[in-house]
């Protein structure tokens, strides 16, 4: 049966249509497959340069250099004995959580300080115990020098102290001698102030024993003069005022209308008032 013109057409435009080329095809969903991933790898690289960046840097002593309230510190950290100690062993918590919580802080400061300059915020906050205890596995229980009872564990373990309640001038500030150690003021001051716990001398100290004359009954009276014979200091110079500590107080019978009641009590101590009142000259300027 002779082909009617209308399949005779259709397959003359079938012949002349462009041949499917399935390679050129697999080729162009390569490359696209290529850019996606290039750009993601990109966008991958950029978040994390944005996010670890301003952790690396606040973790660098000389970041802080630039922050004028913290250049002095990290002077005192250098010459310390934590010099060798990277700043995240101590001031970033152990764990995720920790490094997770030292993130939420240090980014937006990272950058807000590229804005608008150092301020006075100091990210590196003070370590918990479970930081120092990383390093210092053992509980010391007297002084290097022997000298100084230090139940470590009781004050660790019993108590939950923070190591930096005592030692907050031991790495980045000096106390007010100078040194990198803590002070007996801390101690009084924190705890042992005969309340909370003992303030008795030989439970802390192994060389240090109140002299049989401090127990005498006048001896608030006779300590002046007997201070010219020893060196007080021995004891007392943990306080670098320790006399001014008592004799600038107004002693507690100074009540009422001690003007004209003092008369009798004055009598009594004698030249015990004159310690404070100084010669004779001071009582002339009444009498």
């Amino acid at each position: 049966m002779p082909e009617r013109e209308s399949d005779v057409a259709a397959h003359s435009a079938d012949d002349h249509r462009p041949a499917r080329d399935d390679g050129a095809i697999g080729r162009t969903g390569d490359l696209r497959r290529r850019i996606l991933a290039w750009g993601l790898g990109f966008l991958a690289v950029l978040v994390i340069v944005v996010l670890a960046l301003p952790i690396i840097s606040v973790l660098q002593p000389d970041y802080y250099r630039r922050y004028p309230a913290l250049g002095q510190r990290m002077d005192n950290w250098e010459v310390s004995t934590h010099s060798r100690i990277s700043c995240a062993e101590c001031h970033v918590e152990p764990g995720v959580g920790g490094l997770l919580s030292f993130a939420a802080r240090s980014i937006p400061a990272f950058y807000s300080q590229l804005v608008s300059g150092p301020d006075t915020t100091n990210l590196l906050v003070a370590p918990g115990r479970e930081a120092c205890q990383k390093c210092h596995t053992s509980y010391r229980s007297v002084a290097p020098g022997g000298d100084l009872l230090i139940p470590h564990r009781a004050h660790v373990e019993i108590l939950e102290l923070d190591c930096v309640v005592c030692h907050k001038d031991l790495v980045h500030s000096l106390n007010r001698r100078g040194f990198n150690r803590p002070e007996m003021e801390t101690c009084l001051e924190q705890c042992h102030d005969g309340d909370q716990a003992t303030d008795e001398c030989v439970k802390c100290h192994t060389r240090k024993e109140a002299p049989e004359t401090h127990a005498a009954e006048d001896w608030l009276a006779i300590h002046g003069a007997k201070a010219e014979e020893q060196d007080c200091g021995v004891c007392h110079d943990w306080t670098p005022d320790y006399c001014a500590d008592c004799h600038e107080k107004r002693p507690a019978s100074h009540v009422g209308n001690w003007k004209k009641d003092h008369a009798p009590h004055a009598l009594k101590r004698g030249d015990g008032c004159l310690v404070c009142h100084g010669g004779q000259e001071f009582c002339d300027e009444c009498h």
